[in-house]
């Protein structure tokens, strides 16, 4: 299966490709505690997506997650990851801009028509 970081890979090397401003929010992972402490105080916080793309007349923030399995019987298994309370309420308090637009998307395909939906 593929995974998220994966999916996040081709998305960024198709915004270079296509000369989009954009870049990475390194805010998940596992860190050394220190360093955790440090990015906190830096800014880092809990539920902002995981990829900006800057465009002439509004910024998108996707919160990336890996494509769901696909099961023999051809339906989508329920094991994709699962969207965090924070990452939800980041999202939804995008709606409170005139030009910010947040979304979940699952995989770099659904990503890339997001994108091309906002030019």
């Amino acid at each position: 299966m593929i995974s998220e970081r994966d999916e996040q890979i081709s998305l960024h090397q198709w915004c270079k490709l296509k000369k989009l401003n954009s870049f990475s929010v390194p805010n998940g992972g596992s860190r050394h505690r220190l360093e955790a402490i440090n990015l906190k105080r830096e800014g880092a916080t809990a539920g902002v997506s995981d990829y900006v793309v800057l465009l002439k007349d509004k910024i998108l923030f996707i919160e990336m997650k890996r494509r769901p399995k696909k099961l023999v019987s051809g339906k989508m298994s329920v094991s994709h990851t699962k969207t965090s309370v924070e990452q939800l309420k980041f999202l939804d308090e995008l709606k409170n801009t005139s030009y910010a637009i947040g979304k979940v998307c699952y995989g770099f395909a659904e990503a890339k028509e997001f994108i091309e939906d906002n030019l």
